[in-house]
C-alpha cells in the first residue's frame, strides 16, 4: 500500500514543537488522546464518550442494533445538517465532505466526514445506533482513511519530518481496541541536534529494525480500502438526505461491480458470456459475495434455449473460486431461496436426461458450499417463505408382478413426487419435514372428510398414510389389473392423494387444480 505524503511546512512545524520533545510513550498517548478528543469535541457532549485510554476501549456500550437503513440515513442526515451549519460559521476551513462505508460486519453503514486534505486533516468516523449518530474516532491524515471493509480494521498513520507512527484499530460497535502500534523516529543529540540514528518501537517497546519491519509488513501487506477527501461528496445544507441515499447505492454498486470484474478477470471471460450473476450476503455475516456462471447461450432447432461450456464460479473476500459445477452443464439456473439471514442459489443440472437434479449453493465461512448433496436428489421448487419442496423422480407408477415368484417384478411409469423441506433458523440448515404413519381413522378425524371411504368405494386399496410435520398428509393407494388370455398377468397401479391438513383442502388446490382426490396425486407411492 502506497500513501501520498504531502508536506505542509507551517502545520508540521507546529506539530514538531508539540511532539519532538516527547518520548515514544508520550507520543503514543498524545496521538490516541488527540484522535478521541477531537472527535468528541466536534460531535457529542463529553459525557457521551467513555474511553479508557489504556486499551482505547469504550466501556459499557452495546453492539450495533438492528435498524432499517432508511432510519440510519435519516439519522445521518439530521447529524450532517447540524454539522454543516456549524462548519458554515468557521472561517478559512476547506469545505467539509462525507461518504459512507461498510466498516464492520453488519448492514448498517458508517459515516465518514472530512474537513480538508492538509497534513492534520484526519477522517472522523461515526456510526448509527438507536438514539442518533455517535463517534467512533478520528483517523489518518491528509484527508485519507485506510480500512479493511467489513472487518472493522483501521490503519491509522501519522508522519512528522520523516518520523512515522502507525496504529491498527479494531472497531466493533462503539468499542475501539488498539491491536498494535509501531513507529520509527529519529534520535538526535539534545545540544547540537545531531542525528544519532533511528529508534524503532512496537507496542511501546524498543525493537530492532528487522522486528519493526516484520510488523510493518504484516499490516501493510493487507488489502485496505482507501477513502480520500477528493473522492467524497461535498457537504451542503441542501439535499443531504437524497445524497446519502445516492451514496449508499453507489457504495453497494461499487462492491458488486468489483466482484464481477474479479470474476471476469479470473475466468478470462467477457461480460457478454455472463449467463448469471448474483450478488448477496448469503450467510448474513455482513460480507457480500457473488456467484457467476459464464458460458454460451443459443437457441436450438426446436426453439428452446440451451447453454454450453458453462462454468460456475464464486468471488468473496478471500478471492475467486472457479469450476464449481463438477456435474457439468445446466438446464435452468435462475432459482434463489431467501430465508433472511441465509440465502441459497439452486441450479438444475443437465446430466440426467429424464429428471431435473438441483444443486443448492450457499456460503459458509466465506467459502462456497454445495448443500444439495445433503438432501434428496431432485428438483427444488420454492415459492417464498421458509418452506420448499424437492421433486424426486422414480419409476413406481406400475408394477408387473413376476408370476414365477422370483421377485423379478417390472417397475415402470415415471413419476415425480414432492417431498417437503424447510429452513431451520436455529440450526442454520435445510431440513426435511419428518413423517409418521397414521391410521385411516386418525386421518378421517384430522381432515374431517370421508376421502378414505370414497377411495375404497371405487375399489382401490388404501396403503400407508403419512402425516408430515408441516401438516401435509400423503395417502397411498393402488388397484390391481389382470390381463392376458387367462388373466395370469397381474399389474399393480399405484397412486396417491396429497392433502393439506392446515388448509383442510387438497394440497395447493388452486395451483394444481386438484378438485377431487382423484386429481390430487402425482402417481407412485410415498415412503418415509
Amino acid at each position: 500500500m502506497k500513501k501520498e505524503r504531502i508536506l505542509s511546512i507551517a502545520v508540521v512545524i507546529c506539530v514538531l514543537f508539540a511532539v519532538r520533545g516527547a518520548d515514544q510513550a508520550d507520543m503514543d498517548a498524545f496521538q490516541l488522546k488527540r484522535r478521541i478528543e477531537d472527535t468528541a469535541a466536534k460531535s457529542v457532549p463529553e459525557d457521551d464518550v467513555r474511553v479508557e485510554e489504556a486499551g482505547l476501549t469504550d466501556a459499557g456500550t452495546e453492539s450495533v442494533q438492528s435498524v432499517e437503513q432508511s432510519e440510519v440515513l435519516d439519522g445521518y442526515a439530521a447529524f450532517l445538517r447540524e454539522y454543516a451549519a456549524e462548519q458554515k460559521e468557521s472561517v478559512g476551513e476547506q469545505t467539509s465532505v462525507f461518504t459512507l462505508i461498510f466498516l464492520d460486519g453488519d448492514e448498517v453503514p458508517e459515516l465518514v466526514v472530512m474537513n480538508g486534505d492538509a497534513h492534520l486533516c484526519d477522517a472522523f468516523v461515526y456510526r448509527f445506533e438507536e438514539g442518533g449518530t455517535v463517534p467512533v474516532g478520528s483517523y489518518g491524515q491528509y484527508g485519507t482513511l485506510f480500512y479493511r471493509e467489513r472487518e472493522g480494521i483501521i490503519l491509522d498513520s501519522y508522519d512528522s519530518f520523516g518520523d512515522g507512527y502507525d496504529y491498527v484499530y479494531q472497531i466493533e460497535g462503539n468499542q475501539v481496541t488498539l491491536l498494535q502500534s509501531f513507529s520509527k523516529r529519529a534520535e538526535t543529540s539534545e545540544t547540537e541536534g545531531e542525528w544519532l540514528g533511528s529508534v524503532y518501537m512496537v507496542d511501546g517497546k524498543e525493537v530492532s529494525w528487522e522486528q519493526y519491519q516484520k510488523v510493518q509488513n504484516e499490516w501493510y501487506e493487507e488489502d485496505y480500502k482507501e477513502i480520500t477527501y477528493d473522492r467524497c461528496r461535498t457537504l451542503s445544507e441542501t439535499r443531504i438526505r437524497e445524497e446519502l441515499q445516492e451514496e449508499l447505492e453507489n457504495v453497494i454498486s461499487t462492491q458488486k461491480e468489483a466482484l464481477k470484474e474479479n470474476l471476469l478477470l479470473a475466468t478470462g471471460a467477457h461480460e457478454d458470456n455472463i449467463l448469471l450473476f448474483d450478488y448477496d450476503d448469503y450467510d448474513g455475516d455482513g460480507r457480500y459475495e457473488a456467484f457467476m456462471i459464464v458460458g454460451n447461450i443459443f437457441e436450438g432447432e426446436d426453439g428452446n434455449v440451451y447453454y454450453n461450456e458453462e462454468t460456475l464460479c464464486f468471488a468473496g473476500a478471500d478471492g475467486c473460486t472457479l469450476g464449481l459445477n463438477t456435474h457439468g452443464g445446466y438446464r435452468a439456473m435462475d432459482g434463489k431461496m431467501d430465508f433472511g439471514s441465509r440465502k441459497y442459489l439452486f441450479f438444475d443440472m443437465d446430466y440426467v436426461f429424464t429428471a431435473n437434479i438441483s444443486e443448492v449453493w450457499t456460503v459458509r465461512d466465506g467459502k462456497p458450499v454445495e448443500e444439495g448433496r445433503l438432501l434428496q436428489h431432485g428438483e427444488v421448487s420454492y415459492r417464498g417463505g421458509d418452506e420448499f419442496e424437492i421433486w424426486v423422480d422414480a419409476y413406481d407408477n406400475y408394477c408387473l408382478k413376476d408370476g414365477l415368484g422370483k421377485g423379478d417384478d417390472m417397475w415402470t411409469g415415471h413419476t415425480w413426487k414432492p417431498y417437503f423441506y424447510h429452513y431451520n433458523d436455529s440450526r442454520d440448515q435445510l431440513e426435511a419435514y419428518a413423517g409418521e404413519l397414521i391410521s385411516r381413522e386418525k386421518f378421517s378425524e384430522l381432515s374431517e372428510t370421508t376421502i378414505i371411504a370414497e377411495i375404497e368405494a371405487k375399489g382401490y386399496t388404501v396403503g400407508e398414510i403419512i402425516y408430515w410435520e408441516n401438516g401435509i398428509v400423503t395417502i397411498n393407494y393402488h388397484y390391481v389389473s389382470f390381463w392376458g388370455e387367462d388373466d395370469s398377468e397381474v399389474e399393480y397401479i399405484y397412486d396417491n392423494v396429497i392433502w393439506d391438513n392446515n388448509a383442510k383442502d387438497f394440497w395447493r388446490e388452486d395451483g394444481r387444480k386438484a378438485s377431487s382426490w382423484e386429481s390430487a396425486g402425482v402417481g407412485g407411492s410415498y415412503g418415509l
